[in-house]
């Protein structure tokens, strides 16, 4: 059964940041909505707000946020993806209500809904901001991690989350096989097209224009989506490699893709497409990730398979400044949002959206934790944060905290992770490897 935490306290509020001081009109009438979540069980808070026990930089930015949503045009293909996009804005309004209809593939439809924090339309912030482009897992959806896009819009960044109309109701089958396929075939160059379509405006809203900084570009990738990301990111794919070899003809423009201007990093959560027999690439092509790359996923993936498939990638990305954050006793979904609260009574559902073992919106908060660090460092060049993955042990377990006090852990706990909360630090491991220059 999963753990549903207990109600938290109206003065856990203060864990967010003050909003600044000239946005305090805006964010006012924002703020009993975002307050009344914490006072809520956790299956009603908006994801992209970490509960109590987050480590320190998954707190909200000073931004309140809009919402807009385009439409991208895949080049070369008859295809368009629907994209939604998140970015500093004066926000008072009715905060956004995200509403799915899920079809399954052993149970009846459902519609989940998840709260949000964003305001559609609302007025963007003064300024350029640094992209970050979201590519979901297969059969996922643009709002399926808002737990991300949220958060980091809060934090100064145009978030761009494509809708990838992988359809639904499972893999199996033919119908569920051709679906697989055309994942494959189009995820990097769906990347590859929303990322050159919003950083160059061309599928920007009026609204927005102007306000997104094409040099500077993360891309973000879960599951399916990462697969695409590791091939954006600079890994040509294998023409003989099991995964590419059933449709090597509709993907040679992917065999050496293009380098993508702007790119400063990539955040790859338990990718597919390393592990045997489905092995997507040659160790040698995966030397092409020039940048920088955060890798995530747990160490019981059965999906992506840890060992063999996401390690492999890893190891095998020697020319990137690279890190890898492992959930110990986690299996695969360790990137979308918590499940909503829909399928919490849906024993079908429990594999689509929970973990196992650990609580779901604790892996959230400390994704959103490190991605923060990984992005502020390399897309804002902001080393405060960035000094937030010098951990100075690798084994989250074998950190020690002697002294009494709570908070969050800084200089003066040379010995624990920074920012995370005393006795708070188990079942994690973080790994870091140079890269080859």
């Amino acid at each position: 059964m999963r753990h549903t935490p207990p109600a938290i306290p109206a003065k856990a509020g203060t864990h967010l940041p003050k909003a600044r001081r000239k946005w305090v009109p805006a964010f006012a009438g924002m703020t009993a909505s975002v307050f009344s979540t914490f006072a809520a069980p956790a299956a009603a808070r908006a994801p992209s707000i970490p509960a109590a026990d987050a480590p320190q930089l998954a707190a909200l930015g000073p931004d309140t946020i809009g919402l807009a949503k385009t439409t991208v045009a895949v080049p070369g293909r008859d295809r368009r993806l629907d994209v939604w996009l998140w970015y500093p804005a004066r926000a008072d309004g009715t905060p956004e209500t995200y509403r799915r209809h899920l079809v399954t593939a052993d149970g009846p439809p459902l519609d989940i809904t998840t709260e949000g924090l964003a305001v559609a339309g609302a007025a963007p912030l003064p300024g350029r901001f640094p992209l970050v482009v979201i590519s979901h897992g297969f059969g996922g959806w643009a709002g399926g991690m808002t737990y991300l896009a949220e958060n980091l819009a809060t934090k100064g960044y145009v978030v761009a989350s494509i809708d990838h109309a992988d359809g639904q109701g499972g893999s199996g089958g033919a119908e569920g096989r051709v679906r697989v396929a055309g994942s494959i075939v189009n995820r990097a160059r769906d990347q590859q097209a929303v990322i050159a379509a919003v950083a160059g405006g061309t599928a920007l809203p009026p609204a927005l224009a102007g306000h997104v900084d094409g040099g500077r570009i993360a891309l973000i990738g879960y599951s399916m989506g990462g697969f695409g990301a590791v091939a954006t990111a600079g890994a040509p794919y294998d023409p003989a490699g099991g995964a590419i070899a059933p449709v090597a003809a509709l993907l040679a423009d992917q065999v050496k893709p293009a380098a993508v201007a702007g790119l400063k990093a990539v955040v790859l959560i338990a990718p597919w497409g390393g592990q045997p027999p489905y092995r997507a690439w040659a160790p040698a092509a995966l030397a092409g990730i020039a940048v920088p790359s955060l890798w995530i996923d747990g160490d019981r993936d059965d999906v992506s398979d840890y060992a063999n498939g996401v390690r492999w990638l890893f190891d095998h990305a020697t020319a990137s400044n690279r890190w890898l954050l492992t959930y110990r006793e986690a299996r695969h979904n360790v990137g979308g949002n918590p499940p909503p609260p829909e399928t919490l009574a849906r024993a079908d559902l429990a594999e689509n959206f929970a973990e196992p073992v650990w609580r779901s919106d604790r892996i959230a908060a400390i994704n959103q934790h490190f991605v923060t660090a990984f992005l502020d460092r390399f897309v804002k060049g902001d080393a405060k944060h960035g000094a937030f993955l010098d951990v100075p042990t690798a084994d989250g377990d074998t950190a020690t905290w002697p002294d009494a006090p709570r908070g969050f852990a800084g200089a003066e706990q040379p010995h624990y992770w920074p920012g995370f909360q005393r006795r708070w630090l188990l079942g994690l491991r973080l790994e870091h490897s140079e890269g080859e220059r």
